[in-house]
C-alpha cells in the first residue's frame, strides 16, 4: 500500500476531480486488493491494482451519470506537451478535457501514469493494439483541437 497509495489516489484524482471521492476510491481500492490479493496469480501487481481503481471510478461515475472527465489541472505542463506556452498548455488540458472517456482513460495512463501498453492491456483487459490506436487517436485529437483553437486566436 505504500508504493501505490499515492499514484493511485494522483490517478483517481485526476479522472474524478474530486478530493474526497478520490481518498474514498482510494481507501476502497485497497480494501479490495487486501481481500482479493488470493486471486492475483502471475500477474502484474501495478495493472492489477489500476484496473481495480479504474472499475471503482467507473462504478462512481455510472452513479453520477457523467459523461465527461474534469480537467486535468494538477498535471505537470511537461507531462502533456513539450516546453509548452502557458498558453498552449491550457488549451492542451482543455482539449484534453473535451475527450471521450474511451480515449483519455488511455492517453492519461501511458502519457501521465507512464504506463506500457502490456500493463494497460492488463488493467483494462484490451488488446495492446486497440490501445495503440486509442492513445494515438487521442493525441491526434488534442492536437487538432489545439492547433484550431491557436488558428482561431490568431485570425
Amino acid at each position: 500500500m505504500r508504493v501505490y497509495k499515492t499514484p493511485i489516489f494522483r490517478f483517481l484524482y485526476l479522472m474524478l476531480g474530486n478530493r474526497e471521492e478520490a481518498e474514498e476510491l482510494t481507501q476502497d481500492t485497497f480494501v479490495r486488493v487486501y481481500f482479493k490479493a488470493h486471486t492475483l496469480q502471475g500477474e502484474n501487481l501495478r495493472p492489477w491494482i489500476y484496473a481495480i481503481a479504474t472499475n471503482l471510478a467507473r462504478s462512481r461515475f455510472r452513479r453520477r451519470k457523467l459523461q465527461r472527465w474534469l480537467p486535468l489541472a494538477d498535471v505537470p505542463e511537461r507531462e502533456l506537451a513539450d516546453n509548452p506556452s502557458p498558453d498552449t498548455a491550457i488549451m492542451v488540458r482543455q482539449a484534453l478535457d473535451s475527450l471521450p472517456e474511451k480515449y483519455r482513460l488511455p492517453l492519461v495512463m501511458k502519457e501521465v501514469e507512464n504506463f506500457t501498453f502490456e500493463e494497460m492491456a492488463t488493467a483494462l483487459g484490451r488488446p495492446v493494439g486497440t490501445l495503440k490506436s486509442l492513445v494515438f487517436r487521442g493525441k491526434e485529437m488534442i492536437r487538432t483541437t489545439v492547433a484550431r483553437t491557436q488558428g482561431g486566436e490568431n485570425a
